[in-house]
């Protein structure tokens, strides 16, 4: 794992030099050389994001060329045979462990560097993730949802679970990675606070670039919305909150017999009136997308209470689908929800006052729909790709008029 000698790792080691051409534009053109922690053309890889954030990025004309860094441990990717067989008798999790350890910070750094050498005529590096830095002397960024120290005060998947020491080796690490960017993209004001409060990073050096629906078409015409129906959507049943949900919704028939819950994503074994489970849907197998987009149509409000959640890429979804949203008053989601006017926020995980708020809002179809209206318009203006790419693209352009960034362009590799 990443210890106490990792320290000493000098990133000189994988530095790639660049030149100083000669050139007297102040408006110069981004020529990006993007490297991420999954396969930039994956539904798989972070849900999709990776994806889009790289062809808003192209719509702009940016985009010098995309790579993935990661090797055979790819999470996003099927494994060759030995490494699922592996996985499976693997125990005590050392695949999950070595994805956050010192030798694949260094594989993947190594990884990100040759495909630079591979690819040279760029004048900036955007990171998707922080696993990896190849250590390029031009200006370079990352983007990201959460930091490590979030997920890690959340105990949340191997980095957060992983022994204390080693743990914070990660964030000291990732603290290398931030420190080395021109400047950092996180995806919300929440992720932000926590670069400025756990990693020390100046304000001057963050700029929220936020996210996007993970689809381009637009959503179906809403439907009415006086059927009372309750939308979830998540893999992970008990990470996001449904459990709290099915209980809250068991309360809520005691009032209003008639009211629906639809749950994709996941099979929990229910079966209880007024509970449809769909299961899992691929937007990117036939007729999947539209599909999902059905179902937002139909829906009267979206629902999850996530006990942890790095920013909810489906939260914007439905809102931008005109379906109004109940989250827990935590994370990114008070950024995402303004309460009381695209939905509503919980106070706590009580299922009787998450009841209440069901009650409180399914009989009342007119302020559901003003709701709908108005978390679309909100989605529109702050929460689209399309506004990711302005920001980074705007920052980078900044960036690079500087005086000290001016013509510089990365030609090759020159050093070990």
């Amino acid at each position: 794992m990443i210890g106490a000698n990792a320290g000493r790792w000098d990133p000189a080691r994988l530095r790639v030099k660049s030149v100083n051409v000669v050139s007297e534009n102040t408006d110069p053109a981004v020529r990006l050389l993007i490297l991420s922690a999954g396969d930039p053309e994956s539904e798989r890889a972070f849900s999709g994001s990776l994806r889009s954030l790289c062809r808003a990025l192209e719509r702009r004309g940016i985009v010098h060329h995309k790579a993935n860094v990661n090797g055979y441990t790819d999470s996003f990717a099927r494994a060759p045979l030995p490494i699922r067989v592996l996985q499976r008798v693997d125990k005590r999790n050392r695949i999950g462990h070595y994805r956050y350890s010192r030798l694949a910070f260094l594989r993947n750094s190594r990884r990100g560097r040759r495909a630079a050498a591979a690819h040279a005529g760029f004048n900036a590096c955007l990171m998707y993730g922080t696993t990896f830095n190849p250590a390029l002397e031009v200006p370079t960024y990352c983007y990201f949802d959460a930091t490590a120290a979030q997920v890690c005060r959340a105990g949340q998947w191997t980095l957060g679970r992983l022994p204390k020491g080693k743990a914070q080796a990660v964030i000291d690490y990732q603290k290398r990675v931030f420190d080395s960017c021109t400047a950092i993209f996180p995806r919300s004001r929440w992720a932000a606070a926590s670069v400025a409060s756990d990693y020390g990073v100046p304000a001057g050096k963050v700029c929220v670039a936020s996210a996007g629906p993970n689809h381009v078409v637009d959503p179906l015409p809403h439907k009415a919305y006086d059927a009372q129906t309750i939308l979830f959507i998540g893999r992970d049943f008990e990470r996001k909150g449904g459990p709290l949900i099915v209980e809250a919704f068991r309360r809520l028939r005691e009032d209003l017999p008639d009211a629906r819950l639809v749950i994709i994503g996941c099979t929990p074994p229910l079966e209880e009136p007024g509970i449809e489970i769909v299961g899992p849907v691929s937007k990117d197998s036939p007729g999947g997308l539209q599909r999902l987009l059905e179902y937002y149509s139909q829906a009267s409000l979206f629902c999850v209470m996530s006990s942890f959640e790095p920013f909810g890429i489906v939260i914007v979804e439905a809102q931008d689908a005109h379906v109004p949203c109940v989250v827990p008053k935590r994370f990114a989601f008070t950024e995402m929800v303004v309460d009381a006017v695209t939905g509503r926020h919980v106070d706590k995980d009580d299922p009787a006052l998450l009841a209440r708020v069901f009650v409180e809002l399914l009989p009342n179809p007119a302020r559901l729909e003003a709701m709908g209206k108005a978390a679309h318009e909100h989605v529109r203006a702050n929460y689209t790709w399309d506004v990711a790419a302005q920001r980074i693209h705007e920052r980078i352009q900044q960036d690079l008029a500087r005086l000290e960034f001016r013509g510089l362009e990365f030609r090759g590799q020159t050093t070990k």
